[in-house]
């Protein structure tokens, strides 16, 4: 049992983060206290987290990217489950007069982009399939082909509209 610095509970030891620098092999708050002070200093220091984040990146990318399949791995079912979540939230965001045929187009462009320039293209929804304020259909007005890196930059966000 340890007693938290931060929010003066009593806790299990596994209620803290490892570290070894100190005594007993634990961080001083607990899990809780600890997340949320991070998730306070990120929302408070975005642009300073970004390239914080980039930075790490770039210096670890072997690891991260084995840690990513290591993942996978051992996750399989997870990833199959939110695969089949996207797919059955694309087919009830599409009207029934929606040609595949007419979808099928952009994604061949996506190819045809990639293929042709070494770049990573994707179709992105321009108004988002899920979002908290509104839901786009997956219909071909609604589609635009992008670079990839922009397409998970802009995620489930309405650009220029949030």
């Amino acid at each position: 049992m340890k007693t938290c610095t931060k929010c003066n509970e009593t806790k299990t030891l596994e209620d803290f983060y490892k570290r070894n620098r100190t005594p007993d092999g634990r961080e001083a708050w607990c899990k809780s206290c600890r997340l949320g002070h991070n998730r306070n200093w990120i929302a408070k220091n975005k642009e300073r987290h970004s390239e914080l984040t980039a930075k790490w990146y770039e210096q670890n990318k072997e690891q991260h990217l084995e840690n990513n399949k290591n993942w996978y791995e051992a996750n399989k079912h997870r990833k199959l489950q939110t695969v089949t979540a996207r797919e059955q939230r694309l087919k009830n965001a599409t009207p029934a007069w929606v040609k595949n045929a007419d979808l099928q187009m952009y994604y061949a462009e996506a190819r045809r982009l990639t293929d042709l320039t070494g770049i990573q293209f994707e179709v992105d929804h321009i108004i988002p399939v899920t979002n908290k304020k509104v839901s786009g259909l997956n219909v071909p007005e609604n589609l635009q082909v992008i670079p990839a890196y922009e397409n998970r930059r802009k995620a489930n966000k309405l650009v220029g509209l949030e």
